[in-house]
């Protein structure tokens, strides 16, 4: 898996990475602006439903670490703002 290598290289260009531990409140902060962006893999429907409205609404950008279009079959997430999604997409897909 490259987990660990997307990590290093996300923090390679970031001033630090949180996780909070919960998918759902991950995602808030996104939508609330508190953290520009999200991305995590094996997730269940139930892990990000609330959290992908949230996003969306707030004007924020969700799909898959590759770029395909998250739907409720997805299992993992990218979620950002407008600003940063593409840039963190990229840095997600180099390896």
């Amino acid at each position: 898996d490259n987990y660990l290598a997307n990590i290093d290289n996300i923090s390679r260009s970031c001033s630090g990475l949180r996780r909070m531990g919960s998918a759902a409140i991950d995602l808030a902060y996104v939508a609330a602006g508190k953290l520009d962006g999200f991305w995590e893999n094996g997730l269940n429907l139930w892990d990000v439903a609330s959290g992908v409205l949230l996003v969306r609404e707030a004007g924020g950008m969700v799909t898959e670490p590759n770029g395909k279009e998250w739907t409720l079959n997805s299992q993992n997430i990218l979620a950002s703002n407008l600003n940063m999604h593409k840039i963190l997409q990229k840095k997600l897909t180099l390896l």
